[in-house]
């Protein structure tokens, strides 16, 4: 067995790297479209900050591209 290919485990330090690298990685923990759908017409609803930390904080490349597509169909 080849050892040059065997990647190197994550550097996860905290609750933030962990979460950002489930969602990159796995893809894992998406908010329901009803709730993503909830938190981008209203952001700051407090009952969707889990929602607000899945997009904005952790980052969520899928969330924040629908959250993108939102905003274009806005204008």
């Amino acid at each position: 067995m080849n050892q040059s290919h065997v990647s190197q485990p994550p550097r996860l330090q905290s609750l933030g790297d962990v979460v950002r690298w489930v969602v990159n990685e796995l893809g894992a923990m998406c908010p329901s479209p009803e709730r993503l759908a909830a938190y981008l017409a209203d952001p700051h609803d407090p009952e969707l900050r889990d929602v607000r930390y899945h997009v904005e904080e952790a980052g969520c490349p899928i969330c924040r591209a629908e959250r993108d597509m939102s905003r274009q169909r806005d204008l």
